[in-house]
């Protein structure tokens, strides 16, 4: 079955070996990717997954700008990939870089509070919020036990705060609290993806997670270049789920957010 992995990092050529061993070293896993796009590129020719949801988060206000011409410039020569833009709320006039996001086909909004170090529910971030709900969906990073900058608890009152807000609460909404994320993320709207999931709580949690949230609200991710996507899909490929739930999880949901063109019968 094929699908749309929705959660990719990409990093420009020149930085990318820093940067995944950047990254490896922050959630301490060792990372086998290269993190460019020619990887994701030769795993759309020889494997189901098709498409890619690409980001680049910008650590601090001043590569806004340049990050979102790099993730434009790549679905561009790549028509495999949908890009996500980045924001800071500490940057002057968010509003404008949203229009301009916009104007360059990007479709929706990666966040990061702990590694852009803020609080997901601070004041300037809500003011993205606002801004952003009914025009832009955003996939947020959340969970993480050693900070409470991306707990669940701040995603709910975001949520609660901006009902038309579409938010894909990333790694079940909870990375490494997943049980802890529940109570917050449960009933209330939102999809989340799957990604960084297999490799800490294993195949029979992650089917249950899949069965308590349903898979109308759930999205398959890698997180590349964390994990090898092609080894993601064969651990989801192999859960006991119903052909319905698998397509909704692989690609349907991600192709209604995220505005993908997407049809199974163009694929052999």
């Amino acid at each position: 079955m094929f699908a749309i992995d929705c959660h990719d990092h990409v990093y420009n050529r020149r930085i990318a070996p820093l940067a995944v061993q950047s990254v490896g070293q922050f959630y301490g896993v060792d990372m086998n990717c290269t993190g460019v796009s020619d990887e994701l590129i030769k795993i759309s020719q020889t494997s189901p997954i098709k498409k890619f949801v690409i980001n680049a988060v910008a650590l601090s206000p001043s590569p806004v700008k340049k990050l979102n011409d790099f993730i434009a410039k790549e679905c561009a020569a790549h028509p495999e990939f949908t890009g996500l833009g980045t924001l800071h709320p500490d940057m002057n006039r968010p509003e404008d870089e949203i229009e301009r996001i916009i104007s360059l086909g990007l479709k929706g909004i990666k966040l990061h509070p702990d590694s852009q170090n803020f609080d997901m529910d601070c004041k300037n971030a809500m003011k993205i919020y606002e801004k952003l709900q009914g025009r832009l969906p955003v996939l947020m990073h959340c969970g993480d036990h050693r900070f409470d900058r991306s707990h669940p608890s701040r995603l709910a009152k975001i949520l609660d705060t901006f009902p038309d807000l579409t938010v894909v609460a990333a790694h079940f909404g909870g990375w490494s609290i997943f049980d802890e994320a529940v109570p917050f993320v449960k009933d209330r709207k939102c999809y989340m993806d799957i990604s960084s999931s297999f490799p800490f709580i294993g195949k029979e949690k992650v089917h249950k997670l899949i069965c308590l949230y349903g898979a109308e609200r759930l999205m398959f991710g890698s997180d590349f270049p964390m994990w090898d996507p092609v080894k993601e899909y064969r651990n989801f490929i192999e859960l006991p789920l119903t052909t319905e739930q698998q397509e909704l999880i692989l690609w349907k949901n991600a192709a209604k957010v995220f505005n993908i063109e997407f049809d199974p019968k163009n694929y052999k």
